[in-house]
């Protein structure tokens, strides 16, 4: 038995599919990337704000200004605070594998 060729379907629709796949891993690599930085911005804040006695807005404020001052990009301003306020000799757990 043949397999006819749906005209419907593109002749290149293979192609497509793997451009629309590699766009989709580019998205979630994005999103986790996205994710993984709210989580360290999120965690300076809470620094900031026990440290400082200051509300959520205001420690963002603080936070945001500490990045342009250094001329250093946020999430790695709030990721050198994450890191200075561990205990010497603890490092941060790692992530569960997904």
């Amino acid at each position: 038995m043949e397999l006819t060729r749906d005209p419907l379907v593109p002749d290149d629709h293979d192609e497509i599919k793997s451009e629309e796949l590699a766009a989709l891993e580019r998205e979630v690599d994005g999103l986790k990337t996205a994710l993984g930085s709210r989580t360290l911005i999120g965690k300076a804040m809470g620094l900031i704000i026990e440290r400082e006695g200051v509300n959520e807005t205001e420690a963002f404020e603080m936070l945001k200004t500490m990045s342009q001052h250094s001329n250093v990009k946020l999430r790695d301003v709030a990721a050198r605070l994450a890191k200075e306020a561990q205990p010497t000799g603890k490092e941060e757990p790692e992530e569960a594998p997904t």
